[in-house]
C-alpha cells in the first residue's frame, strides 16, 4: 500500500470478486468553487443505494468520489495515493437538504417508524428495518478467522494500529494474524490445558488481538484486564487491587505479555500470595511450529472469555461469555448497522472492556469489516487522531461513550474542525454511560462544517451480562429526545411534558437489536409493566451469558429470571389464524413469557413507542419522601447551575447520617475561592428545588470523582471516600 505524505495510515484496500488490483489513479486538477457550506449526503447502505439507483462505485456529477465533490476550497487533499479495485461507497447529494443549524429532532415516535426529512424521497416507512446480509456464518470467532484467512480477503488488511500521531505502527492481514495466533497457541498449550484461564492484558499495537485470539484458538478461557505494569506491580493502586481480585476469583494459570523481556520482568515481579503464573510472550520467534485449533475453539457452547464487570455498584464479577454469545450479539449489531466488507471500524476503546473488545475485535471478524485502532491515551491526548482516522476511511462505524464526544468539542479548536472531513462517518454509536442530549447537540453543531450530521448518532444500551448490545438507534434516523415531567418520573410514570425547569430531558437508546426482547418489569412482583411506566429492564437474547464465574448465588438472582404474567401489548401477536379467543391469546402470552429466560439488568427505564429510555440504576435510586429520584438527574441539575461546573462529572448519593438528604460532589477546574463559593451555592439551590430534602454540595478537583474502567460513576466509592476524608473539597455548601 502507498503511504501519504502526512505520515498517517493509508485507507485500506477493498475486497472484490476479482483478485486484480487497479493501478493508482492519475492526478487530477480541481476547479476552484465559491466558498460556501455544502450539505453532505450520508454514505448509503446497500438497500438505500439500490433505491437511489446508485451502484457501489457510483460517481458524482463531476466524475469524482463524494468526498472530493463535497470538499470545501482550501482543504488539504487527503485521498490515498493508491486505490484498490473495489470502489468505496458513494452517495449523491440529496435535493432539499437545508444547511440550517444542526439540531436533534424531538420526535414523538419510535426510531424507524417514520422517515427523516432528508431521506423521504428514497425510503419508505417499512424500509427502516434490520437487513441480514450474506456475511461470514462461522459459529465461533476462531472459525470466523479461519474462514477469512482462507478466503479471497486473506491478504487484505484486517487490523491496523495507529501511533500517538496517527501514524501506522502495525497492520495484520487475516493470514498473517492466523500465523501469529498459531505460534502463540503452541506456547500456551505447553503450560495450560483447555478450559483453564489465561490473563490477556491490554497490550500495545496489535498484540492484544493476537493474544486474545490465541487464547481462544488454544481452547482456553481468556480474561481481558487493563494493562499490567509489571515493574511496579505491588504498588497499592486500584488497578493492581482489581487484578489481584480477578486472580483470586478465576485462578488463571498463565498471562500474556508482548515480549520475552516483558515476560522476564513479570516473572520477577510476580511474587505475591497468589500462585505464580506462566508468562508467555506474544511476539514469538520466527519458525515456531504452528498448531491446529483446539476442539473447544469450534464449539459454540464453550466458554470464550470471562468479562469482568466494571463494578459501578459493587465488586467486579466475571461474566461467563460463550463463543455463541459473542457471535450472536455482534451479528445482530452487524445487521442493525449494515456493516460489511466495505466498512471500517475505527476505535480507541480499551480492549479489556466489553464495548472495545466486541466492536474492535469481534465485530470485524463476524462482518467482514476491517478495523483501525489506537490507544485510549492517544485519543485522550489528541482526539483529532480519532477523527482523522475516521476521515481516512470510506464507510465508518465508530463507537464511544458520551464523554468522548464532549472531549472532541472541548479539545479541538474551531479552525481545526473545518479541516476535518467526517462525511464518511455513517454510524456514531454512543453508549457505556448515560447519553446526554446536550452532548449530541454540541458535537453536531461543532462539527457541522466537517459534514457531520446529527442523524449519524446511534445511542445504545447494553451490558456485559448480555455480551454487549441490547438496543441501538437505527442509523441515519433522528435520535428521539423527549421531555418528561419530573414529578411524574419520581412516582414511576413517564408523562410527556413541554421543555421547562420542571421536566427532564431524556435520550432514546433505540429499539432492541435483532433477536432480542426487552421488557420493563416491576422488580418486586416480576409483572411486566406497560409503556411509559418505570421499572427494571429485563432482556431475553441469544447474547445472554451463562452467569457469574464461581458465584451461583448471584447467578441465580440475575440470570434466568422469569416473568409472572403476559407482556402488555403482545396478546394480538399470539392470536392464531383460526381466530382463537381473547382469553386463549392472553394465556398464550403468559405461557410464552414464562418460558423465556431473562437477564435482570439492575437498570431502571421505560419503553415509549418501542424506544428504550434508561433512567438510572436500581441500586443507586434515591428514595426521598416515598418518591424515587435518579442520581444522574440531580447531577445534571447541579452541573448546569454554574459555568464553573459546566461539562464536568458529578456524583450524588444519600449521606448515611441523613436518610432523606442528598450529597453531591462535582469536579471543577476553577480555583478562585469566590467563584467556587458562588458555584456550590448555585448548585445546591438548584438541586434543592428539584427534591424536598437537605442538600450538601462539594466541589473537588478534576479527576477526583471515582469512575470505573468504562467511565461510569462509582457513587458508592465516592461516598466512602468522602466519609473517610479522602476527597478534600475545594468549597462546600449545605442547606442545613
Amino acid at each position: 500500500m502507498g503511504s501519504r505524505a502526512s505520515g498517517r495510515h493509508t485507507r485500506r484496500p477493498r475486497q472484490t470478486g476479482s483478485s486484480a488490483v487497479r493501478p493508482p489513479k492519475r492526478a487530477r486538477t480541481r476547479t476552484p468553487r465559491p466558498h460556501r457550506h455544502v450539505p453532505r449526503a450520508h454514505p448509503a447502505g446497500r438497500a438505500e443505494r439500490h433505491l437511489r439507483g446508485l451502484a457501489p462505485g457510483a460517481r458524482t456529477q463531476h466524475g469524482h468520489g463524494r468526498r472530493d465533490a463535497l470538499r470545501l476550497p482550501g482543504r488539504p487533499h487527503r485521498r490515498c495515493d493508491h486505490r484498490h479495485a473495489a470502489e468505496p461507497r458513494r452517495a449523491r447529494l440529496l435535493d432539499g437538504d437545508p444547511p440550517g443549524p444542526a439540531r436533534l429532532h424531538p420526535v414523538a415516535r419510535p426510531r424507524g417508524s417514520s422517515t427523516p426529512h432528508r431521506l423521504k424521497t428514497v425510503l419508505k416507512e417499512s424500509e427502516a428495518v434490520d437487513r441480514p446480509t450474506a456475511q461470514p456464518q462461522a459459529e465461533t470467532l476462531v472459525d470466523a478467522l479461519l474462514e477469512r484467512a482462507r478466503g479471497s480477503a486473506a491478504d487484505l488488511p484486517l487490523f491496523t494500529a495507529l501511533g500517538a500521531d496517527g501514524e501506522q505502527i502495525g497492520q495484520l492481514t487475516a493470514a498473517g494474524l492466523l500465523e501469529r495466533v498459531r505460534a502463540v497457541t503452541g506456547a500456551l498449550r505447553a503450560v495450560a490445558a483447555p478450559g483453564e484461564r489465561v490473563i490477556v492484558p491490554a497490550l500495545p499495537g496489535l498484540d492484544f488481538h493476537v493474544a486474545f485470539l490465541a487464547s481462544l484458538h488454544a481452547g482456553l478461557i481468556a480474561v481481558p484486564v487493563p494493562a499490567l505494569h509489571t515493574r511496579a506491580q505491588h504498588r497499592a493502586t486500584v488497578r493492581s487491587d482489581r487484578l489481584m481480585s480477578i486472580r483470586r476469583d478465576c485462578a488463571p494459570v498463565a498471562a500474556l505479555v508482548s515480549t520475552a523481556e516483558d515476560a522476564e520482568d513479570a516473572r520477577h515481579a510476580d511474587a505475591g500470595p497468589e500462585p505464580a503464573l506462566a508468562w508467555i510472550p506474544v511476539q514469538q520467534p520466527a519458525g515456531v511450529e504452528a498448531v491446529p485449533p483446539a476442539a473447544a475453539a469450534s464449539d459454540p457452547t464453550a466458554t470464550a472469555l470471562l468479562q469482568y464487570t466494571s463494578g459501578s455498584t459493587g465488586d467486579p464479577r466475571g461474566v461467563i461469555v460463550s463463543h455463541a454469545n459473542l457471535v450472536a450479539n455482534q451479528r445482530a449489531l452487524r445487521d442493525r448497522c449494515e456493516i460489511d466488507s466495505e466498512t471500517t471500524v475505527v476505535t480507541w476503546l480499551p480492549f479489556f472492556h466489553d464495548m472495545g473488545l466486541c466492536t474492535g475485535v469481534v465485530l470485524p471478524l463476524v462482518s467482514g469489516a476491517a478495523a483501525v485502532s489506537m490507544e485510549p491515551a492517544t485519543f485522550v491526548s489528541d482526539p483529532r487522531v480519532w477523527l482523522r482516522a475516521i476521515e481516512a476511511e470510506d464507510d465508518v462505524f465508530a463507537a464511544a461513550p458520551d464523554f468522548a464526544y464532549d472531549l472532541c468539542v472541548q479539545r479541538i479548536p474551531e479552525a481545526e474542525r473545518a479541516r476535518i472531513d467526517l462525511a464518511t462517518w455513517r454510524v456514531a454509536a454512543n453508549g457505556a454511560e448515560p447519553v446526554r442530549a446536550a452532548t449530541l447537540r454540541r458535537f453536531a453543531e461543532a462539527f457541522r462544517r466537517s459534514f457531520f450530521r446529527e442523524e449519524v448518532f446511534s445511542p445504545g444500551y447494553g451490558l456485559a451480562e448480555c455480551t454487549l448490545s441490547v438496543t441501538l438507534g437505527q442509523p441515519l434516523f433522528p435520535t428521539p429526545v423527549r421531555h418528561y415531567d419530573r414529578t411524574a418520573l419520581a412516582e414511576g410514570k413517564a408523562a410527556p411534558a413541554a421543555p421547562s425547569p420542571d421536566s427532564v430531558e431524556l435520550v432514546g437508546c433505540g429499539t432492541a437489536i435483532p433477536g432480542t426482547q426487552v421488557c420493563v418489569v416491576d422488580p418486586e412482583t416480576r409483572h411486566p409493566l406497560a409503556e411509559r411506566v418505570v421499572g427494571e429492564i429485563w432482556v431475553d437474547a441469544p447474547g445472554n451469558c451463562g452467569g457469574y464465574w464461581g458465584n451461583e448465588a448471584e447467578t441465580a438472582k440475575v440470570f434466568g429470571a422469569r416473568i409472572e404474567g403476559g407482556i402488555p401489548g403482545t396478546e394480538e401477536s399470539y392470536e392464531g389464524s383460526d381466530g382463537g379467543t381473547r382469553e386463549g391469546s392472553r394465556e398464550a402470552s403468559r405461557e410464552a413469557s414464562r418460558e423465556a429466560s431473562y437477564v435482570r439488568t439492575g437498570d431502571l427505564g421505560f419503553l415509549d413507542g418501542g424506544e428504550l429510555f434508561v433512567t438510572g440504576r436500581l441500586k443507586d435510586l434515591l428514595i426521598i419522601g416515598g418518591e424515587n429520584y435518579f442520581p444522574q438527574d440531580l447531577e445534571a441539575v447541579a452541573c448546569s447551575a454554574h459555568e464553573a461546573f459546566a461539562h464536568q462529572r458529578a456524583a450524588a448519593w444519600p449521606p448515611a447520617e441523613e436518610r432523606d438528604g442528598v450529597a453531591v460532589v462535582i469536579e471543577t477546574g476553577e480555583r478562585d475561592p469566590e467563584v467556587l463559593a458562588e458555584a456550590v451555592r448555585a448548585a445546591g439551590i438548584a438541586v434543592a428545588k428539584a427534591l424536598p430534602a437537605p442538600v450538601s454540595v462539594f466541589a473537588v478537583g478534576r479527576n477526583k470523582v471515582s469512575r470505573t474502567t468504562s467511565g461510569k460513576i462509582r457513587r458508592r466509592a465516592c461516598a466512602q471516600q468522602m466519609a473517610a476524608g479522602q476527597l478534600r473539597p475545594l468549597a462546600q455548601w449545605s442547606s442545613r
